[in-house]
């Protein structure tokens, strides 16, 4: 279950935000005038601290004071001993405690401290060898009053020794500008340093984030019409607006002379924007009329046409790109749902993947795999979807699909993912193959926990030697690390386990390989994880449960043929691309296609385009699961040309592979045919 923790609460009203990754950083607007700014590694200041301080047993301990009773309402911790052997460090009065093992205590920064999986499980420190607080072991203690401790043991006994330091972590908010006029919208320029605003009283602003009042800004653009969330396109010296009073539409703005260009107009109440990576079209939210008839449409930007991608939405907000093959977008959507949806852009599947959010969320950003972060009415939170445990599966997942997500039943199923059997599941797929980059999810956590220093990753009894890169936070910036596999002692394809003390400063904190299945054939295979000690040698009681996962990378195949005048005899479009129907209008326009996938992990669809404007049909134009398809689509000579007596056409077949890497739809092995074509008398 995704965790919930709130980073900043009593804002003036959060709405547009984008992320600075390197600074760890979300900055965001106030809708009563700021731009802010939360980060997510706060400074920190030390509390109190002590070397060589002895823990009497049966004492507890308060961490915040340095204070040591015999009981205290205000302790973090109590030195138990049950018997002479028995031996446990228990938290008290709601502080929490987890064990780091013997790491590098002058290391271990607040920033370690942060984010640690906490419990109120006892740390065993039995007089016997299943003693865990040994010299040079460190614990942590997130305190009764919400400070961070790290402790370690310098000696052992019914008396324990111990150095520790307590640390208050600040706030991670602040306020980086004021006197904006009702800003709707923030975006980050690609230099780091600036950001440009929208201003619901109609300006377009940028401003230097050093020096972010509104009063040292530069405006860019102005008279846009209620402006909400905007599209930067610096690459193209450009930003996309939607401007929300009626008539809706998407405004181009050019970011050097600030003229601006109507790219499209007939929206109802667009809020959200975001354009696809060939900024060919764009993504809007519209909040229409009545609660719960929100939609989203997809506006080809050459000629404004518009599709409807999915509606039935809750007052839907600002949209962001959920994944990296824009397969799908997040939206929020406000009261009475407050929630985000996951709207995939090919089939219009939505399914919630955050509910019970903070009344009237208005933007999401995704700083690192498996977490997002939520501006809302008056505060910010964080949701995490990576979560550790010290039991469970070795082998988490791949991506944010589960490990007992994938089907290991013999039969047709074997080995396909699928999450639709969940209660508004982070990612939903039903029954795909897996294709492209896998990432494997490692249990770091159970691991160290167990002992483990390095893993393999075996496919079919072979270790891999993949190599990938993950951001680790320093303490000062985020830092690309290379994870290559080590040859440890006579064992191949050896990566580190992560330290707990480290889980949470990488970027993606469960990531543990980043197979590629592109080497391996089309069919089932068999991923296990052998962990190992300090030496390279196997840990035979640390082995994660084969996993069978049915790969796949083959390609769509996608065929259209020309159109086809059903008179008699037919007449096949000329070498123009000319039909004459001379007055008969209710002849048939056929056309055959083809759309297949080797394996039929597949589904197609079919349009036709007459000039700027896509048409629709009753019965509608096929579209399904594909195997290996050749059919037709038609429609008569009059449905097609409406009102026109001459017109142009584009018919086109989209075949959509299915394939999953764990977070994205593998866009890459699909395929599409087009043709055109011309009616004239």
């Amino acid at each position: 279950m995704p965790t919930t923790t709130q980073l900043a609460t009593g804002l003036g009203g959060a709405i547009g935000c984008d992320f600075r990754n390197a600074q760890q950083q979300l900055i965001f607007v106030e809708y009563s005038g700021k731009l802010s700014a939360i980060n997510l590694f706060p400074a920190a200041t030390v509390v109190d601290n002590g070397v060589n301080t002895v823990l009497k047993g049966t004492f507890n301990f308060d961490f915040d004071n340095g204070v040591q009773s015999g009981a205290s309402a205000t302790a973090d911790v109590w030195w138990e001993q049950e018997t002479n052997v028995l031996r446990q460090m228990t938290p008290l009065n709601g502080a929490k405690i987890i064990n780091l093992g013997a790491v590098s205590f002058n290391s271990i920064t607040a920033a370690n401290l942060q984010d640690l999986p906490y419990a109120t499980t006892p740390i065993i420190g039995n007089n016997n060898a299943t003693n865990v607080l040994t010299v040079n072991d460190v614990f942590a203690v997130l305190t009764a009053s919400g400070n961070y401790a790290k402790v370690q043991v310098v000696a052992y006994g019914y008396d324990l020794t111990i150095n520790w330091v307590t640390y208050h972590i600040e706030s991670g908010y602040s306020v980086l500008g004021t006197g904006y006029n009702q800003p709707e919208d923030v975006k980050l320029s690609t230099d780091g340093v600036h950001a440009y605003v929208t201003e619901r009283t109609g300006d377009l602003v940028k401003v230097a984030l050093t020096s972010a009042n509104r009063s040292a800004a530069t405006v860019i653009a102005t008279g846009l019409t209620a402006p909400q969330q905007m599209f930067l396109d610096e690459a193209h010296n450009a930003a996309y607006v939607v401007e929300y009073a009626s008539p809706g539409s998407i405004v181009k703005v050019n970011l050097t002379n600030g003229q601006t260009a109507t790219v499209a107009t007939g929206l109802v109440n667009p809020v959200g924007i975001v354009l696809s990576s060939d900024l060919q079209y764009a993504y809007v939210s519209e909040q229409m009329t009545g609660p719960t008839v929100g939609r989203i449409s997809c506006i080809q930007l050459s000629n404004a046409a518009r599709t409807t991608v999915a509606s039935g939405l809750t007052e839907p907000f600002f949209l962001t790109w959920a994944d990296a093959g824009q397969d799908a977008l997040l939206v929020p959507q406000r009261d009475p749902s407050n929630s985000i949806v996951r709207v995939n852009v090919t089939t219009g599947t939505m399914n919630v993947v955050a509910s019970g959010v903070p009344v009237r969320p208005s933007s999401v950003a995704l700083p690192n795999s498996g977490e997002m972060l939520i501006c809302s009415n008056t505060e910010v939170d964080e949701v995490a979807f990576t979560s550790f445990a010290t039991t469970g599966d070795l082998l988490m997942g791949i991506g944010l699909i589960p490990f007992d997500r994938i089907n290991q039943t013999a039969g047709p199923l074997q080995g396909l993912a699928n999450t639709s059997v969940d209660v508004d599941p982070p990612y939903w797929v039903n029954n795909v193959p897996f294709g492209g980059t896998l990432p494997i999810m490692v249990n770091y956590q159970a691991a160290a926990d167990a002992g483990a220093a390095y893993y393999q990753v075996e496919v079919g009894g072979v270790p891999h030697t993949d190599s990938w890169t993950n951001y680790f936070w320093d303490g000062t910036g985020n830092v690309l690390e290379t994870i290559t596999a080590a040859t440890i002692g006579s064992s191949i394809g050896c990566y580190p386990v992560h330290p707990v003390s480290e889980l949470f400063l990488w970027e993606s904190p469960a990531l543990g390989d980043m197979l590629d299945t592109t080497a391996l054939s089309n069919g089932t295979h068999t991923l296990q994880l052998i962990f190992l000690d300090a030496a390279g040698n196997p840990i035979s009681s640390l082995v994660s449960a084969p996993l069978i996962i049915l790969v796949n990378n083959q390609s769509c195949i996608a065929s259209i043929s020309s159109p086809v005048l059903e008179v008699a005899p037919p007449v096949t479009a000329n070498i123009c691309g000319v039909l004459h129907y001379e007055s008969n209008t209710t002849a048939n326009v056929s056309i055959g296609f083809t759309a297949s996938q080797p394996a039929g992990f597949g589904s197609y669809s079919t349009e036709i385009v007459r000039g700027g404007t896509q048409l629709s049909f009753t019965p509608a134009l096929p579209s399904g699961q594909v195997g290996s398809l050749t059919s037709t689509f038609s429609a008569q000579v009059g449905q097609l040309l409406g009102p026109c007596p001459t017109a142009g056409f584009a018919a086109e077949l989209y075949v959509a592979a299915t394939m999953t890497n764990g977070y994205g739809r593998q866009s890459q092995y699909d395929a599409s045919a087009l043709t055109a074509f011309v009616l004239t008398p």
